[in-house]
């Protein structure tokens, strides 16, 4: 019997958690309700979400106590450590992700602490290849500077898996008590520390909460797997079996700020400690921008995922029992209806989100204290957010099916396209920038949208002949 999918339903590990939460939300009080969707947010955005909010905070608060140069020295090394780790660990993040839920589905969890410290060595030590050149003998800093932002992007690294790893144990509130009193300690201690270190009190302080973060998390997912550490390493054996989540890891992460490099290079870019480019009207605008999926994002992990996932369940296991061809078709029906309604929804919350977020636009960017010039980026910015959370609703469906090549493509598309139209719009001049990002989200979600609906629709001819290697 083809059930080569409903293997690998330990595959997409956040639909655990969203049925711990839906469960929540459903509780006949408000304060569950809203715990639940607060948690979602952790869950779902918690590294990106938290980084956006501690910078904007930090640098309120921090104007009356920092030269707006050193503020905006802090704001790059923290944007460069986010950014470059994110790249850096995605490949290795998505791998030990895959082998986590092949060893959940085979009840065998007695590797994870070795997977775990295997994995965080291999990102330190690829992150520490690229930092320490970088950050010792490139960029022009003091030495607690080198040092602070050095550590900065190796603890980063590490959140981005252990914060995976915690996914997988549904421990949402550990996840959210977390990020909440790091992202205090460093709120904290960056503004405790700037009036007599400057930039370099600042960064320890952030580099403090995010420690806390890091060893947060860590500490939860050895206490949840208290077994002997073996075998390390066990898990590279993956990258070549697994080669195409790598890549995908690699090339999705590297779409998301292949826009921001470019620009970087753009007229209006500033250069700080003489090597690191940057350019402050783009990178303020579209990181508010982004700001506009979180309700979305916590909608889709409560809400929508979760039935989509009953449903992809119920198909597979009814195929094990010798479903009938009429109840095949049903549940496949059941399948088209389900993600219909759940791509509508969410269409409609974010559309009504980026709308309100156009209008606010001037008062928004007023607030953060950014240019007349950041509206249009901005705009430009919630109208590709928009395509973009629809995209990665798409690419999780893909993941579900185990569709590896067709989500590579989609990476190496989104990736091509947004690099393409960002070259595109920074040659047409300041008005039409962040017009590459959402030309880029669209025309991505197009083409994945089409790919995927293309397998979907076949999903019966898929599962017993497409997939089925013993007619290959």
């Amino acid at each position: 019997m083809p059930t080569e999918p409903l293997k690998r339903i330990g595959g997409r590990l956040m639909a655990g958690i969203g049925f711990v939460l839906r469960r929540l939300a459903r509780q006949d009080t408000l304060s569950a309700g809203l715990r639940a969707y607060v948690h979602a947010v952790a869950v779902s955005s918690g590294p990106w979400l938290f980084t956006i909010l501690m910078l904007g905070g930090i640098e309120l608060f921090g104007r009356g106590i920092l030269e707006s140069d050193e503020l905006q020295r802090f704001s790059l090394i923290v944007i460069y450590d986010f950014a470059f780790s994110l790249v850096v660990s995605g490949p290795i993040v998505l791998v030990v992700t895959r082998r986590l839920a092949d060893a959940i589905h085979a009840k065998d969890v007695s590797g994870v602490p070795g997977m775990f410290l295997g994995a965080l060595l291999l990102i330190l030590v690829i992150e520490a290849a690229l930092g320490v050149p970088f950050y010792g003998f490139i960029v022009d800093m003091s030495l607690g500077e080198r040092l602070l932002a050095l550590a900065g992007f190796l603890v980063i690294g590490g959140i981005w898996l252990a914060a995976a790893f915690m996914s997988a144990l549904k421990s949402f509130e550990t996840i959210s008590a977390a990020f909440a009193i790091g992202s205090a300690t460093a709120f904290i201690g960056a503004t405790l520390l700037a009036p007599d270190f400057g930039t370099t009190g600042m960064l320890a302080g952030f580099i403090a909460g995010m420690a806390v973060i890091f060893f947060g998390l860590a500490a939860r997912i050895f206490a949840e797997y208290p077994y002997t550490v073996e075998h390390p390493f066990a898990f590279i054996a993956d990258f070549r079996r697994y080669w195409e989540f790598a890549m995908v890891g690699l090339l999705y992460n590297a779409a998301i700020w292949v826009d921001k490099l470019i620009m970087w290079f753009a007229p209006g870019r500033v250069v700080i400690a003489g090597a690191m480019p940057a350019h402050p009207t783009y990178d303020g605008a579209m990181f508010l921008a982004y700001l506009t999926i979180v309700p979305t994002m916590a909608v889709l992990l409560v809400s929508v995922e979760t039935r989509f996932f009953e449903r992809y369940l119920r198909f597979y296991r009814d195929i094990e029992k010798h479903a009938t061809a009429t109840e095949i078709r049903s549940n496949h029906k059941a399948i088209l209806r389900t993600l219909g309604e759940g791509l509508r929804n969410i269409a409609v919350l974010q559309a009504t989100v980026c709308y309100l977020a156009i209008l606010v636009a001037p008062g928004l960017i007023g607030l953060a204290r950014g240019g007349v010039e950041m509206v249009s980026v901005f705009r430009f910015g919630a109208l590709g957010a928009m395509f973009h959370v629809l995209l990665l609703s798409v690419m999780v469906v893909i993941s579900y099916f185990d569709l590896r090549r067709l989500l590579l493509s989609v990476s190496l598309v989104f990736f091509l396209l947004n690099a393409g139209f960002s070259l595109t719009a920074l040659w047409l001049g300041l008005g039409y920038h962040g017009y590459g990002y959402l030309m880029a989200t669209l025309f991505a979600l197009i083409y994945a949208y089409s790919a995927a609906a293309s397998c979907i629709l076949r999903l019966p001819y898929m599962t017993f002949i497409g997939n089925n290697r013993g007619l290959r």
